[in-house]
């Protein structure tokens, strides 16, 4: 028994002092005198006492750390959300502008083309490199057939309708190899008559088949001339070069798109123009403006 006592002895004296702190700590607070023999051990105690309120206190301080850390990291989860919700809506809500904006030119091209048309929202492109082709979101249903006209915002000549499914329609743009149109000078004082093509790895257009003599030069601008396909006095671009061709026996034009294709997102198609409503006189003022901001 001594001996066991003397190897543990130290334990033994842990575990005492343990039960004499924990049966002196069922004492404070409780509503009568110490006597002498409690007094003096609650005193040796004091620092004892000190040391578990310390760790009472951290342990409550970590605590309501840990719980505070999860509440403000629930709070900045759901405060994330919100912004990204804002953000979407901002985001639609500009969205929605630019499309008023641009419905906005179109219908300033209805105003003064007494044409009937159909608008459509670009929602594909051509795959490959050989083509320059645009798909839209309305079709036959909409009273879309094949080889009808298409503008871009301002009017501008934009293509002609392909394809044309139910629901859908391709339009050969304007810069495709395959595009033919005729194309005249706008400049009263000319009228003179040419052919407007596409060229596929070029943003320019080329226009042909003028006369040796004719009066065109750099700045002018370049319209179409009317057709079964196209009424007269749609915009296509401007001149900014012109050389002989044929050797000599005919001149050519290169010609600056007012559209940049690739950056089209609405358009207007043309159903039907039997009205024969010739859009150079209004056109004309129209371009001016447009040239001058630029």
């Amino acid at each position: 028994m001594l001996e066991f006592l003397k190897e543990h002895r130290k334990k033994i004296v842990i575990i005492f002092l343990v039960v004499v702190l924990i049966r002196f700590i069922n004492l404070v607070g409780r509503d009568r005198d110490y006597n002498k023999f409690e007094g003096l051990v609650i005193d040796l105690l004091r620092p004892g006492f000190v040391v578990v309120n310390s760790i009472q206190d951290f342990s409550k301080g970590t605590l309501r750390v840990i719980l505070d850390y999860k509440s403000v990291k629930e709070e900045n989860e759901e405060l994330k959300d919100k912004i990204e919700k804002l953000n979407y809506s901002l985001r639609q809500i500009e969205k929605i502008m630019l499309e008023n904006h641009r419905l906005r030119e179109s219908l300033n091209f209805k105003k003064y083309a007494p044409y009937k048309v159909v608008g459509g929202t670009v929602i594909g492109h051509s795959a490959d490199n050989w083509s320059n082709i645009l798909v839209i979101d309305r079709g036959s249903k909409s009273g879309i057939r094949r080889k009808m006209p298409v503008v871009a915002k301002g009017g501008y000549l934009l293509g002609i309708t392909q394809q044309v499914t139910a629901h859908t329609a391709q339009i050969l743009l304007i810069n495709d190899g395959n595009f033919v149109a005729g194309g005249l000078v706008q400049r009263k004082d000319s009228r003179n008559l040419g052919v407007v093509k596409g060229q596929t790895q070029e943003s320019r257009l080329l226009m042909n088949n003028l006369s040796w003599d004719a009066d065109i030069g750099i700045g002018d601008t370049i319209v179409t001339s009317g057709s079964q396909y196209y009424p007269k006095g749609l915009p296509i671009g401007k001149v900014i070069s012109v050389s002989p061709d044929n050797y000599g026996l005919t001149q050519s034009a290169l010609i600056a798109p007012f559209i940049d294709v690739r950056k089209v997102e609405e358009v207007l198609v043309i159903t039907d123009f039997s009205t024969k409503v010739d859009l150079l006189e209004p056109l004309n003022s129209n371009h001016q403006l447009e040239g001058e901001r630029e």
